[in-house]
């Protein structure tokens, strides 16, 4: 999604840009925030086509009612990145040799997708979602219908009906897992959250696949009826949501826990591993790297923090860069992930690291033993 906006190299523009139009003023307000934005980057000595079609970019209506930002990334008069995110990202703009897609690529990262699964004897709802927040899709699944209550009574016709009921219920419920077996695979979520009825959540646990069991929570609150109040459903969705980010993280510290791990820790090492296109996952701590600069040339892959390096390579005029950015750039640029770290970690003593899927580095121990 970013490596083309990577792989800019010039007078590069990139503009985060507050887009909501939630208040009376909001209109008003978006347009004085992008007559900003085409000064300073008329002043920046970006060509007029390139400030023209960010400017346009930036006024598109987002299609969405809530708070907004738009993150438009343009050089020589075409975008190569446009979207829109749930608010969130700090406005701000710049003009320079690489995009300054961090910000973007951390809220991005952060994302969990999940399917909120409402289940009651006829079927359930299925909202399907994200924490960008901005689209959501709506999903019933319906079953056999033809006895669905049971009823106080007694004798043999009572157990009868009692029995008819609980197969409806059964089938419904099977129903709506080869529901969520058929859109797990076409969305793949992160989380799959079941709430609402216990008899149909555990025939629905019962008959669902692999694929959706290994990420399949129950959550204790919230119902499919009308009016059900979805305040303490909203605090455990959002619990979900954070153990998932938290697993993430303890994902990539289990394999930069290891000494033979094929890792890089602090920020040398990871250069070196960017440089070589070894990364798989690069992490970084927020404000870990904070006003520290390197330098880049037209490929993402060519960073350093000494220009004399790039020199050496043939760059005549290696661009003078944020290093975070210019680290992140060189991640997309092998289409390795980001996991954006909110608070030290203990594996990672500055702040960055990258799980590796190779590593090209001689290994110190291959000469333990030989003579001197």
């Amino acid at each position: 999604m970013l490596r083309p906006a990577a792989e800019l190299h010039g007078a590069v523009v990139t503009a985060y840009v507050d887009v909501s139009r939630t208040t009376e003023n909001g209109a008003r307000e978006v347009e004085t925030r992008i007559a900003n934005l085409v000064r300073d980057a008329g002043t920046s000595g970006v060509d007029e086509a390139t400030v023209r079609e960010v400017a346009e970019r930036l006024a598109r209506p987002t299609g969405h009612g809530g708070e907004a930002s738009r993150v438009v990334v343009a050089e020589d008069g075409t975008v190569t990145t446009d979207l829109v995110l749930g608010g969130g990202v700090e406005d701000h703009h710049h003009v320079g040799p690489i995009a300054h897609l961090l910000p973007l690529g951390r809220a991005l990262a952060d994302v969990v997708s999940y399917m909120l699964v409402r289940v009651d004897h006829s079927g359930a709802d299925i909202t399907v979602s994200d924490t960008l927040g901005l689209e959501e899709r709506e999903v019933v699944s319906d079953g056999d219908h033809d006895v669905l209550h049971k009823v106080p009574g007694g004798g043999w016709s009572h157990r009868r009906f009692q029995s008819r009921a609980e197969d409806s219920w059964d089938r419904n419920a099977d129903t709506v897992a080869a529901d969520l077996d058929r859109l797990v695979r076409e969305v793949d979520p992160d989380l799959v959250l079941l709430t609402g009825d216990p008899h149909g959540i555990a025939r629905v646990r019962e008959s669902v696949a692999g694929h959706v069991t290994e990420r399949l929570e129950v959550l204790e609150h919230g119902s499919r009826a009308e009016g059900a109040s979805d305040e303490r459903l909203d605090d455990e969705v959002a619990a979900a949501v954070r153990r998932c980010r938290a697993r993430r993280i303890d994902d990539a510290l289990d394999r930069l826990g290891p000494a033979d791990a094929a890792k890089a820790v602090g920020v040398a090492e990871t250069l070196e591993a960017l440089r070589r296109g070894e990364v798989e996952t690069l992490v970084l701590l927020a404000g870990a790297l904070e006003g520290r600069e390197a330098y880049a040339g037209p490929e993402p892959l060519l960073l350093a923090t000494d220009p004399g390096e790039l020199r050496a390579l043939g760059i005549d005029e290696p661009g003078r860069v944020v290093l975070e950015e210019a680290m992140f750039r060189a991640a997309l640029g092998q289409d390795a992930d980001l996991l954006p770290l909110h608070a030290p970690v203990g594996a990672l003593p500055d702040g960055v690291g990258a799980v590796l899927r190779f590593s090209t580095r001689p290994d110190p121990t291959d000469n333990e033993g030989e003579d001197l």
